[in-house]
């Protein structure tokens, strides 16, 4: 089973993210922590694990309540934000659904994703699994979970800090550049696949329903919104720039 990460992977809600990091930062007094113009600078804080790449501004005690603060935040303003998934995935979490399902993990609370899902997603097509904010546990651990409960294999992420937790957790690091962190931070996690766009994602799943023996399941329809071509590798470096056949379970 694929299991998604969602702002950043699913849904780009760096817009959002920037206003809430700004809004945090001038409540809270953190005048140390940088200022950041827009959401394309949010790369400057989101390195590594989240609340330590704070540390080198503000104790980890402080960043840890700034993060809280800042989640607090943006599901207050989740409702306000005028995209949902991105549209490139609808297609894809719809065949995903059809066949065996997928799981996201997210650090966002449940009550956000879920409103941001329904926006695009049929009942149907919504995860087999969601994890959230308010189940405890490292993101690794949650992982494990997933791994050893609904077979999960492969986590897709956007920060360096995914690709180590998939790493712990057993399960295959794919990243893509288009969310939170720079790509420095990705080649520098090195995960086993490294996706620049959303359509890139969409092709790199949509290679293995493909592959996935017909038990009664539908196939991925040809007039989704998503490619159905092997992902281009572009010019990132990848740890395997092949796409090996894919093993049933995705």
């Amino acid at each position: 089973m694929l299991v998604f990460d969602f702002d950043g992977v699913l849904h780009d809600s760096r817009h959002r993210a920037w206003r809430c990091y700004q809004d945090a930062r001038r409540e809270m007094g953190l005048w140390d922590l940088p200022d950041l113009a827009g959401p394309d600078d949010l790369p400057v804080v989101y390195q590594g694990v989240l609340s330590a790449s704070l540390t080198r501004w503000i104790p980890y005690r402080v960043a840890e309540e700034f993060w809280q603060r800042h989640a607090q935040l943006t599901a207050r303003t989740a409702a306000s934000d005028p995209y949902g998934v991105i549209p490139e995935l609808i297609g894809l979490l719809t065949d995903l659904a059809r066949v065996q399902g997928y799981g996201i993990l997210t650090g966002s609370h449940r009550s956000t994703v879920e409103t941001l899902l329904h926006r695009d997603i049929d009942p149907a097509a919504m995860p087999r699994v969601l994890i959230c904010r308010e189940t405890p546990g490292s993101k690794a651990d949650k992982l494990s979970t997933l791994r050893a409960q609904h077979g999960a294999t492969t986590y897709v992420g956007d920060t360096g800090s995914d690709v180590l937790h998939a790493r712990k957790a057993g399960l295959r690091a794919v990243a893509v550049t288009y969310g939170y962190a720079d790509l420095d931070d990705l080649t520098t996690a090195a995960p086993d696949y490294l996706l620049t766009t959303p359509a890139d994602l969409a092709a790199w799943c949509q290679a293995r329903l493909q592959h996935l023996p017909e038990t009664g399941a539908v196939r991925p329809s040809a007039n989704r919104h998503c490619a159905t071509q092997p992902a281009r590798q572009a010019d990132i470096p990848l740890r395997h720039a092949d796409l090996p056949p894919a093993a049933p379970g995705l």
